[in-house]
């Protein structure tokens, strides 16, 4: 064979080798949407916090890994089965926790991977810093121990009023709970319930620690659940300081999961010391924020927060996980055709 010829083949088969799409992953009557494009409109598409979707994930992805590498052998499945019961406890147990779950299309693995990260971001949070000794018995000043609470949960607000109404004309407490709570986890108890600090809702606990001993809410206390009618059965008796210092440390902890800026800077620290390096220069934002020393100024196109989306994810804030889950990609994209194996070809 003439070296013309074996030239021309071996051209041919790499023009065609260069020509070949990315693997496939959607098509419609209107064509086809390859790997290629997908990743493609990922690194440019904004989210609303600023980033691209592309940054958004791979920050997430990025700091799933190192939390994972700093305290994966810290955070054992048993620790993550015991949490998870704990967050199931409030809709009833892990049955009707798993049935709420799937309405909201998520699944016990999804949460159990949450669940994980939440607790290793905690022990970064605990790494990063120093509760005093004034903290603790400030909080020791203000702190409520655990007390019995029975609750009715219906959904509608004049069901409720008329409910309070008839507690207060002197009908049982636990008839009504079998009669009309749509909480059916607390059904065998009276509606009865540990009130333990930040196991609830916001709402549920605050108007909780305003009552005394026997008393019961006059107006319906609303939150995402329906319309809950509380009383206090037992007001719970607090211990010396070195009894209760476990659990007041413990609430110390629990506030500084809610700050963001201690989070950022806990996780900062150790994005810092895993040597990241993002080979895409698309993405090179993608963990920015994290890579800046605490109080130096964002250099440009850094200056976003965190993602406030992938915060409460870390944290597990237990009102995302009560909400139904959003997904920025439900917004709406225009779609626009992108060819450029045509000129590859005719070039």
């Amino acid at each position: 064979m003439k070296k013309w010829l074996v030239g021309a083949i071996a051209g041919s088969g790499l023009l065609l080798a260069g020509c070949q799409s990315s693997p496939e992953v959607a098509s419609t009557e209107a064509g086809r949407v390859r790997e290629d494009d997908l990743y493609e409109r990922m690194k440019n598409e904004t989210t609303q916090s600023g980033m691209t979707f592309g940054e958004q994930m791979l920050q997430q992805i990025l700091l799933e890994d190192i939390l994972e590498e700093a305290y994966g052998d810290q955070i054992t499945d048993e620790d993550v089965e015991a949490e998870l019961e704990r967050e199931a406890e409030q809709y009833g147990g892990i049955e009707e926790f798993e049935q709420m779950l799937e309405m909201q299309g998520m699944s016990m693995d999804d949460v159990r991977t949450s669940v994980r990260t939440s607790l290793q971001v905690r022990a970064a949070i605990s790494d990063h810093v120093e509760v005093t000794e004034e903290e603790i018995e400030e909080a020791y000043e203000n702190y409520a121990v655990d007390a019995t609470v029975a609750h009715i949960l219906v959904e509608d607000f004049e069901l409720a009023e008329d409910l309070i109404e008839e507690l207060n004309d002197g009908a049982d407490f636990g008839e009504l709970v079998a009669e009309h709570t749509i909480d059916t986890g607390t059904i065998e108890t009276n509606g009865e319930m540990p009130l333990e600090p930040g196991r609830f809702v916001p709402e549920f606990e605050e108007a909780a620690m305003e009552l005394e001993e026997g008393e019961i809410t006059q107006e319906p206390v609303e939150s995402q659940f329906g319309y809950h009618i509380i009383k206090m059965v037992e007001m719970g008796e607090k211990g010396s300081l070195e009894e209760e210092r476990d659990q007041i440390e413990d609430m110390i902890l629990d506030s500084y999961m809610q700050d963001q800026m201690v989070v950022q800077e806990a996780i900062g620290e150790l994005v810092r010391d895993a040597n990241v390096q993002i080979a895409d220069e698309d993405l090179a934002g993608a963990m920015q924020q994290f890579l800046q020393e605490p109080g130096e100024q964002q250099m440009p196109g850094g200056e976003q927060e965190i993602d406030q989306d992938l915060l409460d994810e870390l944290m597990e804030d237990e009102e995302a996980m009560e909400e139904e889950p959003t997904d920025d990609a439900d917004e709406d994209v225009d779609s626009e055709d992108v060819d450029s194996d045509d000129e590859a070809e005719d070039e």
